[in-house]
């Protein structure tokens, strides 16, 4: 894989497309705090390619989204701290399409591997991955009609 960063213009139409819904980004700073939802993305040997992290708010609005969910859904998920299972099978699947992001034509596959849940044991080496300054790229994404959220792409060095 590509240690090259996607355009938020790429993040926000892949978004877009996806959802069928307006997606604003905006550069943002790197959230602090819990560890957020969490995904991993490997390459075909299982070696790290990179993590996404979703603020919260951004991964039960984007879970509501994809699954026709109305907004008050997603606001039940950030009320009580956590995703629901149906809400991080929907991130999942959310999660399969952005490995778009990380594939390039001329570089290894990539692939979505798991899905850690806020409130779950996140590895270590992810957590190292998504707390680390350098190559990542942190945005605030708004979806219409849901709300916002900080998304956090980061790639290993």
């Amino acid at each position: 894989m590509s240690d090259e960063l996607p355009a938020p213009k790429d993040v926000r139409d892949l978004l877009a497309d996806l959802l069928g819904r307006d997606v604003t980004v905006q550069p943002d700073n790197p959230p602090s705090g819990e560890v957020p939802p969490t995904a991993v993305f490997v390459r075909d040997d299982l070696s790290l390619a990179g993590v996404i992290g979703f603020q919260l708010p951004l991964a039960a609005n984007v879970a509501a989204a994809v699954g026709l969910i109305p907004p008050g859904g997603a606001e039940a998920c950030v009320e009580d701290g956590e995703l629901s299972p149906l809400f991080g099978e929907n991130l999942a699947e959310v999660c399969n399409v952005l490995t778009t992001l990380f594939n390039r034509k001329d570089g290894p596959h990539v692939k979505f591997h798991a899905l850690h849940r806020l409130g779950s044991e996140v590895p270590n080496d992810v957590v190292s991955h998504l707390q680390s300054l350098g190559n990542r790229l942190d945005l605030s994404v708004e979806v219409a009609g849901y709300g916002k959220g900080t998304f956090s792409l980061v790639v290993p060095l």
